[in-house]
């Protein structure tokens, strides 16, 4: 079965090189070109879509609240040079957020999650496996207080150990489930059930305060906000 995608963005440059990507997919059907939502929202109502890759600053209705506005929403990827809206996308359930430029490696990467994303939601993993010395170590979840990343390495404060891993904080930040940690600064990653209070500064995790950095501190509010009584 190919699955009509839309491209909605408002610089034709960017339709270009996407349309040049989707075009070896014979299981994507390009059905259309759009420069801003509201012509999206006009050729949805005449043109069965699957999925769109969206931008997210266009003129008239930005595309994030161009999905808020969609009763049935198909998979969206994001496509944007901004970095800040990432978290509010993932809140959209949007399949993948791509920065641009947009290499073809990192766009094969998002078109293969929507071909093989199962019909049934996926339950967050209850833990993972770290490389620690010479063995994987397995690390449930909710055992993790938060996650310091090194030149090289992390460290991985857990309740009753710290473990040391070579890998970077990237890494675990992309196969952590996104709605329980968060990457509160450059250089930690914390669990989101695990706060004990907070500031517009810092968190205090365990017996630690974590900082938050600048770039990271009004999505991180946003979210702790969710829990406000």
């Amino acid at each position: 079965m190919r699955l009509n995608c839309l491209i909605v963005d408002d610089e034709p440059i960017a339709q270009e090189i996407l349309e040049r990507y989707i075009e070896p997919f014979d299981q994507i059907n390009l059905v259309g070109k759009c420069l801003n939502a509201i012509e999206a929202s006009q050729l949805i109502q005449q043109q069965a879509v699957d999925l769109i890759f969206l931008d997210v600053e266009m003129p008239y209705l930005d595309g994030l609240s161009f999905v808020k506005s969609l009763e049935h929403p198909p998979k969206v990827i994001i496509t944007t040079a901004n970095r800040e809206y990432a978290l509010e996308g993932y809140e959209l359930n949007v399949v993948d957020y791509l920065l641009k430029p947009i290499s073809q490696e990192r766009f094969l990467k998002a078109v293969n999650r929507v071909l093989t994303k199962p019909t049934h939601p996926e339950k967050s993993p209850l833990y993972v496996y770290l490389k620690v010395d010479m063995k994987m170590v397995q690390v449930f979840l909710d055992e993790i207080l938060y996650i310091q990343g090194l030149s090289n390495y992390v460290r991985v404060f857990c309740e009753k150990r710290t473990l040391i891993t070579y890998q970077k904080l990237s890494h675990l930040e992309e196969i952590l489930p996104a709605d329980v940690f968060f990457r509160s600064h450059r250089s930690y990653i914390v669990n989101l059930t695990k706060i004990k209070s907070y500031t517009s500064q810092d968190l205090e995790v365990g017996e630690t305060e974590i900082p938050v950095g600048g770039n990271h501190r009004e999505a991180l509010i946003r979210v702790l906000a969710k829990f406000q009584a």
